[in-house]
C-alpha cells in the first residue's frame, strides 16, 4: 500500500494514504481566474507522479522533467512485502532511483517491484512490471480510459493479452505459442509485402501468371535451340555483306545513269528527225516581187542562192554531229547495260552466300539471347517455388491458428470454475451500481491470439455506462490478482473516469470501492472534482474514506506542485 507522497518543493501538496478508500479532492477557489479550471489543478499530474516513483519511463516531455521541476526530488513511502520503503527520484536523473538511501538503476527498481508487487520471477513468458502497472494507474493522456482491456489508444489488441492473462491467472505458455504464430504471420505478411513492392523490383505476381510466362519462354527457348542447330556460319560474312551493299549502290548508280542517257538519246533522235524536214524556200520572195511587177537585180538572186547553199552546209554538219552523238550514246548504253547485268549477277551470288548462313556475331547473339531467356525462366521458377513455399507456410499457419483457438477454448473449458468466479465477481460489482436494471457480464472468449476479455453492462452505450464497465473490470482484475498473489493491494483512478457518470452511480461506485477495499485489505485511490464528490454525497454516499490531499486552482500556489507553469 501507499503511505505518503512528498517532495522538496516548498508548496508541493503532500498526500497521505490509508487502507480503504482514499480521495484526492480538487477544489475551485474564489481567487482563481475565470479562465483557470480544475483540469489544471494537478489531478493527472498526481497520478503521473505516483507512476514516476513506480519506475515509469520519463521521456523529455514528461511533466517532472520540465525545467521548473527537474531538479526537485519526489518521494513515495510504500509497503514492500513485510517492510516499508522510501523511494526517491528526480526528473534530472530519470535513469536512477534512490531506495532507502541506496541508489539503483531504474531497471533494478522495476525488477524489485515486479517481484514484490506481482510475484514475477523473471521468466521470459511473464509480462513486464510496467505493462501490469499500466492497468493499475491508467494514464488518461494515453487514452487508457477509452477501453477497459487496453491502456493505450495505439496499443495492439495482442499487447494486452499477456498482462491480463497473468493478472487473471490464465495460461501464459499458451499465449507464448500464440505469439510465435502471430509473429510468424506478421513476418510472412511483411516479406510478402516487401517482395511485391514494385520499387524493389521484386514483384512476385500470381502463380498462374508466372506459369504462363514460363510456358511462353519455354517455346522461345525451343525456337532458339532449333535456329542455332540449323545455323551455318559464313566465313568472312561481314566482307560479303559489305560487297553486297557496294554492288547495290553501284546498281542504283548505273540505273540512274541509264535513265539519263536514254532520255538524251531520245532527245538526239528527235533533233535528227526534225533535220529531215524540208528546208526554207526562198523563191517566194522573188514571186512576191514579180507580182508587184518589180524585177530583182541579178546580184540579189545570186545572193539568195549563196545563202541557201550555206544553210544546207550547216544542216549537213549538224546532222553528222547528232548522228555521232547518237552512236556514242548507244555505245555507252550498251556498255552500262552490260555492267548492270554483271553487277546484278555478282550481287545475286553474294546474296545467295549470305542467305545460306549467317555471321559468327549473329550466332553469338542468338546464343546470348538463349542464355538470357533460360536465366529468366530460372528466375520465374524460383519465384514460383517461393510462392509455393509461402502458400504452404500460410496454410500451415492457418492450421496452427485454428489449433491454437481450439486449445484456448479447451483451456477455458477446463478453467470453467475459475472463469465463472471472475464473471460472478464482475456481475456482482455491476449489480451494486445498477441493480437489476442493467444485466452485466464479463466473458472470456477464445481466439487464435489468446483470451479475449469482453466486459459489458446492459442497456444504453452511454459514456457513463462504459466508464462503470471499466471501473467494474479494473476492480475485478485487482481483486482477482490480489487474491492469487499476482497483484498489488492498490488501485488508482483518475477523475476522468467519473466525468460522465451520474451522481447516483458515482455514489454507488465509491461505496462499492470502499467496501471492496476494506474487505480485501486493499487501497482504492481516486482523484475527484469537488462538485462531483458533492453530487455523490447528495445521492447518499456516506462510506468512510480518507482525504489523501486537497488540490486547488489558486493561481500562484495552487496545483500539485504549488506553482504556475509558463
Amino acid at each position: 500500500m501507499f503511505r505518503n507522497l512528498t517532495s522538496d518543493l516548498p508548496d508541493f501538496k503532500s498526500a497521505s494514504f490509508r487502507p480503504g478508500l482514499n480521495i484526492v479532492i480538487a477544489k475551485r477557489t474564489k481567487s482563481a481566474r475565470r479562465q483557470d479550471s480544475r483540469n489544471a489543478v494537478g489531478k493527472t499530474s498526481f497520478i503521473r507522479t505516483l507512476d514516476f516513483l513506480l519506475g515509469s519511463d520519463a521521456r523529455p516531455n514528461h511533466i517532472l522533467r520540465r525545467p521548473e521541476l527537474a531538479e526537485a526530488f519526489f518521494e513515495l513511502e510504500l509497503d514492500m512485502g513485510d517492510r516499508v520503503v522510501k523511494v526517491r527520484r528526480t526528473g534530472a536523473d530519470p535513469g536512477s532511483v534512490e531506495v532507502d538511501g541506496v541508489t539503483f538503476k531504474t531497471a533494478a527498481w522495476r525488477q524489485a517491484l515486479g517481484s514484490q508487487l506481482f510475484g514475477l520471477s523473471g521468466a521470459a513468458s511473464e509480462p513486464s512490471v510496467r505493462s501490469l502497472l499500466a492497468f493499475y494507474l491508467r494514464d488518461v493522456e494515453n487514452g487508457a480510459f477509452e477501453k477497459a482491456t487496453e491502456v493505450h489508444r495505439k496499443q495492439a489488441a495482442a499487447a494486452s493479452q499477456s498482462p491480463l492473462a497473468y493478472l487473471f491467472g490464465l495460461d501464459l505458455a499458451l499465449l507464448d505459442q500464440a505469439k510465435e504464430i502471430a509473429t510468424a504471420e506478421k513476418s510472412l505478411n511483411e516479406l510478402r509485402k516487401a517482395a511485391n513492392d514494385p520499387v524493389l523490383g521484386m514483384t512476385l505476381g500470381k502463380a498462374q501468371d508466372i506459369d504462363a510466362q514460363i510456358r511462353t519462354l519455354g517455346i522461345q527457348v525451343a525456337n532458339l535451340d532449333r535456329e542455332l542447330a540449323d545455323f551455318r556460319v559464313v566465313e568472312q560474312y561481314s566482307q560479303h555483306r559489305a560487297k553486297a551493299d557496294e554492288l547495290s549502290r553501284a546498281i542504283r548508280r548505273l540505273n540512274d545513269s541509264l535513265v539519263m542517257e536514254e532520255r538524251r538519246l531520245g532527245d538526239v533522235e528527235t533533233a535528227i528527225n526534225q533535220e529531215d524536214e524540208a528546208q526554207p524556200d526562198h523563191s517566194y520572195v522573188q514571186q512576191m516581187y514579180e507580182q508587184l511587177q518589180i524585177t530583182l537585180p541579178e546580184g540579189v538572186i545570186r545572193r539568195f542562192d549563196e545563202v541557201a547553199a550555206f544553210h544546207q552546209s550547216v544542216v549537213e554538219n549538224r546532222r553528222r554531229y547528232l548522228e555521232g552523238e547518237r552512236a556514242a550514246l548507244i555505245d555507252s548504253l550498251n556498255k552500262k547495260r552490260e555492267e548492270l547485268s554483271l553487277a546484278d549477277s555478282q550481287r545475286s551470288e553474294v546474296m545467295r552466300i549470305l542467305e545460306a548462313g549467317g555471321a559468327l556475331e549473329t550466332y553469338k547473339e542468338l546464343q546470348l539471347e538463349l542464355v538470357k531467356v533460360r536465366t529468366r525462366i530460372g528466375e520465374l521458377q524460383q519465384r514460383r517455388e517461393t510462392i509455393d513455399k509461402w502458400e504452404n507456410a500460410n496454410r500451415h499457419l492457418q492450421l496452427r491458428s485454428a489449433e491454437m483457438e481450439l486449445r484456448f477454448s479447451m483451456d477455458l473449458n477446463d478453467r470453467r470454475v475459475q472463469i465463472d468466479e471472475i464473471a460472478q465477481l464482475y456481475s456482482s460489482y455491476a449489480y451494486e451500481i445498477y441493480g437489476s436494471d442493467r444485466p452485466a457480464a464479463l466473458s472470456v472468449e477464445p481466439s487464435k491470439a489468446g483470451y479475449n476479455f469482453v466486459p459489458t453492462i446492459g442497456g444504453d452505450r452511454s459514456e457513463g455506462v462504459k466508464s462503470m464497465a471499466l471501473f467494474c473490470f479494473d476492480l475485478t482484475m485487482a481483486v482477482t490478482a490480489r487474491r492469487s498473489g499476482r497483484g498489488p493491494d492498490f488501485l488508482v483512478h483518475d477523475s476522468h473516469l467519473y466525468s460522465d457518470v451520474e451522481g447516483r452511480q458515482m455514489a454507488s461506485a465509491l461505496t462499492l470501492a470502499a467496501s471492496v477495499a476494506e474487505r480485501e485489505g486493499m487501497q482504492y485511490v481516486v482523484t475527484l472534482n469537488s462538485d462531483d464528490f458533492k453530487k455523490a454525497e447528495d445521492e447518499g454516499f456516506s462510506a468512510e474514506f480518507h482525504e489523501s490531499a486537497q488540490l486547488t486552482d489558486a493561481y500562484d500556489s495552487g496545483g500539485l506542485f504549488g506553482m504556475r507553469f509558463h
